[in-house]
């Protein structure tokens, strides 16, 4: 009888072990779970892995305010001024040495996020590093990107194609977002608050955004309605009016991403 109580003690004791040794931390299954594909604005995206070592050159922009303080897509807070960045298919936790190449200022950020969803932008720089690599009034610039490190469980997991596509709530709220290159004879610049899945839900945040800006309008693209509204070029005048709009509940908050020619 003693015998067998020592077995079981012995054989809890090795399984408890093995539960301790292999489980996967909070962080790891975090940054598995991202190389699965996911759906935004009505476009999958696939991530996979990625190499040290490997090198590319991308367009870049930076996102500040108005996500300061909200989860990441790793579940961690986002701090605007902090250096991290945000990726659509790279594994989270992968850190990449990043350089301006007009001025050759390079900096180490984190992917911790995911995005940009707009254009043709594969990196999304926090305000911080923007403003380290002197992008950051530029809005979106070419810049150059080496893997500096992959967390170990993404250089070992195999992205799964097959699998059924997250539809992950990114980017929640009425956002009021700003793209443009900006010449010395821009008198007005296109925003856009969306995304609404229904023309009918857009069209009834249309009816009270009218009240403060007439012009506005209802524009379907990429699977979803946007409502789009113009303001003066001077981004202190620009600002004001977010502003406004903030106050009264219509935006949640803005960014406004603009380059000079």
């Amino acid at each position: 009888m003693a015998v067998e109580v020592h077995i079981k003690y012995l054989i809890s004791i090795f399984f408890i072990l093995n539960i301790s040794l292999f489980a996967l931390s909070k962080e790891e299954r975090i940054i598995r779970n991202s190389l699965y594909p996911y759906t935004v604005k009505g476009i999958t995206y696939y991530p996979h892995k990625v190499s040290i070592g490997e090198t590319k050159t991308i367009l870049a922009s930076w996102y500040g305010e108005y996500f300061h303080g909200r989860k990441t897509a790793n579940g961690e807070i986002y701090d605007m001024y902090g250096y991290t960045a945000a990726h659509k298919t790279y594994p989270l936790g992968t850190v990449l040495l990043v350089t301006n190449p007009k001025n050759q200022k390079s900096l180490e950020v984190r992917i911790n996020d995911r995005g940009p969803f707009w254009n043709d932008r594969e990196l999304d720089l926090s305000m911080g590093a923007a403003e380290y690599l002197g992008t950051k009034r530029q809005g979106v610039a070419t810049v150059d990107i080496e893997v500096i490190s992959v967390p170990p469980i993404a250089l070992s997991f195999e992205s799964v194609k097959e699998r059924e596509p997250l539809e992950p709530k990114y980017n929640l709220g009425y956002s009021a977002m700003s793209y443009a290159t900006l010449t010395s004879s821009t008198k007005r610049v296109l925003f856009e608050i969306g995304n609404f899945d229904t023309k009918r839900e857009a069209n009834l945040y249309l009816k009270k955004f009218k009240k403060y800006k007439k012009g506005a309008k209802v524009k379907y693209e990429n699977y979803s309605y946007k409502v789009e509204f113009y303001l003066p070029s001077n981004e202190k005048k620009a600002i004001k009016e977010l502003k406004r709009l903030k106050g009264k509940g219509l935006i949640t908050g803005h960014g406004i991403c603009w380059s000079y020619d």
